[in-house]
């Protein structure tokens, strides 16, 4: 199943959108920023400045495969900043979605994770006619964890996960359970 990329989703401070070309030097940033990438799955050479191009090169053209990844741009309306990134994936655990959240570190606990997750969610939900989606979240990452029960997600425990060394904790939420 190939999902709809939006074009653009608003909330009250944000633009949710595909990423573009001259997003390079704000994704560099993200990218490079260890705080942001400490729980994730990009190797030392994405966080460097031509691995970060070519991460951006290819989430841009994945927007148009069947069996997508998608990742999306978090833009600040205040003032156009990237405060970072969300999106789909094929769920590793099972044969739905899965998705994910980064901020920016000088933007947590200023309510933007669920700003945007909670969009993404009821796009999920409205628009692609998704009927459940799953989280995966490292068992130390405890505001990743706190988001996605402040969503209405529900813990299903420990999973293992092959691509990670550590277990992860499955998070799941159905259409009718979004908060």
């Amino acid at each position: 199943m190939s999902l709809k990329v939006p074009e653009m989703l608003e909330t009250e401070r944000t633009f949710i959108r595909p990423f573009k070309e001259d997003d390079l030097d704000s994704f560099y940033s993200f990218m490079s920023d260890g705080e942001t990438t400490k729980y994730l799955l990009f190797t030392a050479d994405q966080k460097t400045l031509e691995g970060t191009k070519e991460l951006l090169d290819k989430t841009i053209a994945n927007y148009d495969n069947e069996e997508q990844i998608y990742a999306l741009a978090v833009e600040r309306k205040a003032d156009g900043n990237f405060i970072g990134s969300i999106g789909f994936g094929p769920d590793w655990k099972g044969s739905g979605y899965q998705m994910f959240w980064m901020i920016l570190p000088e933007y947590w606990k200023k309510g933007y994770g669920i700003e945007v997750t909670k969009k993404l969610l009821e796009y999920a939900f409205s628009v692609l006619g998704l009927e459940m989606v799953t989280a995966y979240s490292h068992p130390d990452n405890i505001a990743s964890e706190k988001l996605a029960l402040k969503l209405g997600m529900v813990n299903n425990g420990i999973v293992d996960l092959e691509f990670f060394d550590e277990p992860h904790v499955q998070f799941v939420i159905r259409k009718d359970d979004l908060n």
